[in-house]
C-alpha cells in the first residue's frame, strides 16, 4: 500500500482537474503567478551566485556557517538547504554539521515575514511584528547552539566535470599544440574553467528553480480544492497553509478567525514552509545524507513552538 498512496494521489489529482477545472486553473494560476513574480527574480540569482561561489578557492577559505547561514535566512526556502546540499558535496561541512545547519538555516525570508506576511496581509506595524519573529527564529537559533558538536569533515572529493570538458581533455589542451608537441599555456584555459563553472552553477539553477515552479503550481491547486469543500474557517486555514504556505495565509486572513489565532496560524505555515516548501528542499538535498523525515520531524516541532509563541505574544 505504501508504493500506491503517491500514484492514487496523482491519479485523484488527474481527476479533479478535469471535474473542477475553475479551482484547477486559478490554482495552477495563482501557484504560476507567484513563482514567476517573486519567486524566480528572487531565488534564481541567488542560486546561480551561491552555487558558483561555492565552488571557488576564495570562497572555500571563508567559514561555511555565515554562508549558509546568510543565504538561507535572507533568500528563503529552499536556498539554506541547498547551499549546505552544495558545501556537504565539496566537503566543506560533515554530516552532523549539515544536521545541525539545516535545522538554522531553512527559514522563511525576512522580507517575506515583514513585506508580505506582517505588514501586507496581518496589516502590523514593523515594532509589533519584531516580538512574533523573535517567536519564529529563536527555536531554531537555541537548537544549533544547543545541539551536538561537529563531527569530523568529509573527505574532499573531486567535483565532476561538465560533459565533454574532463580536466584530462582541458589539460591536455593546455599542453600540448600541434603534432603533440608542448605549447604554452594559453591565457584563455583559466577562464574557460571558469566559464564553465558559472554554466554548471547556471543550469543547475535552471533545474531547481523550474522544480519549485513545478511544486508551487500543483500544491497551490490541492488547496485551492480543499478550501472549496471545507466550510470551517479553522480547518480551512489549516489545510491550505500545510500545503502551501503562502495561499494558506492568504487564506486565512479571509477566514474570520480572531487576531491572535491568524497571525499564529500565518507564523506557523512560514515556520514549517509548508509541503510545498518541504518537497522543494528534498529535491535540493537529493544525492546527501540528510533524511527528510528528521527534516520534516523538526519542522512541524518549529512550527508547533512558533504557534504557542506568537499566540502568547499576539494582542488578544
Amino acid at each position: 500500500m505504501k508504493k500506491l498512496w503517491f500514484p492514487l494521489t496523482i491519479l485523484s489529482l488527474f481527476f479533479l482537474c478535469i471535474l473542477r477545472p475553475q479551482q484547477a486553473v486559478a490554482g495552477a494560476a495563482a501557484g504560476l503567478s507567484l513563482w514567476y513574480c517573486t519567486v524566480l527574480p528572487t531565488l534564481l540569482p541567488c542560486m546561480v551566485l551561491s552555487g558558483y561561489l561555492i565552488s571557488e578557492s576564495l570562497i572555500c577559505r571563508l567559514p561555511p556557517f555565515p554562508l549558509a547561514l546568510v543565504t538561507g535566512w535572507f533568500c528563503g526556502y529552499p536556498m539554506g538547504a541547498k547551499t549546505v546540499s552544495d558545501l556537504w558535496k565539496n566537503g566543506r561541512l560533515s554530516e552532523e554539521e549539515g544536521k545541525r545547519l539545516l535545522r538554522l538555516c531553512c527559514m522563511p525570508s525576512p522580507m517575506f515575514l515583514t513585506g508580505f506576511l506582517c505588514t501586507g496581509i496581518l496589516r502590523i506595524s514593523l515594532a509589533e511584528s519584531l516580538p512574533l519573529l523573535a517567536a519564529l527564529y529563536l527555536p531554531p537559533v537555541l537548537c544549533f547552539l544547543f545541539g551536538k558538536c561537529p563531527g569530523r569533515r568529509r573527505q574532499d572529493t573531486p567535483s565532476p566535470q561538465p560533459a565533454g570538458y574532463s580536466e584530462a581533455a582541458l589539460s591536455s589542451s593546455r599542453t600540448l599544440g600541434q603534432n603533440g608537441t608542448p605549447a604554452p599555456s594559453p591565457s584563455g584555459g583559466s577562464l574557460l574553467q571558469t566559464f564553465l563553472k558559472f554554466e554548471k552553477a547556471m543550469m543547475e539553477g535552471f533545474l531547481i528553480i523550474a522544480k519549485i515552479g513545478g511544486y508551487l503550481m500543483f500544491f497551490t491547486m490541492l488547496s485551492y480544492f480543499f478550501r472549496s469543500w471545507i466550510r470551517d474557517p479553522f480547518l480551512s486555514s489549516l489545510i491550505p497553509g500545510v500545503l502551501e504556505m503562502t495561499s494558506g495565509c492568504a487564506f486565512t486572513v479571509q477566514s474570520g478567525l480572531s487576531g491572535a489565532v491568524t497571525a499564529a496560524l500565518c507564523f506557523a505555515f512560514a515556520a514549517f514552509g509548508g509541503l510545498s516548501g518541504l518537497a522543494q528542499t528534498m529535491s535540493v538535498l537529493r544525492s546527501t545524507p540528510f533524511s527528510g523525515r528528521s527534516y520534516a520531524s523538526w519542522k512541524l516541532l518549529q512550527a508547533a513552538l512558533t504557534f504557542a509563541g506568537v499566540w502568547i505574544l499576539s494582542p488578544k
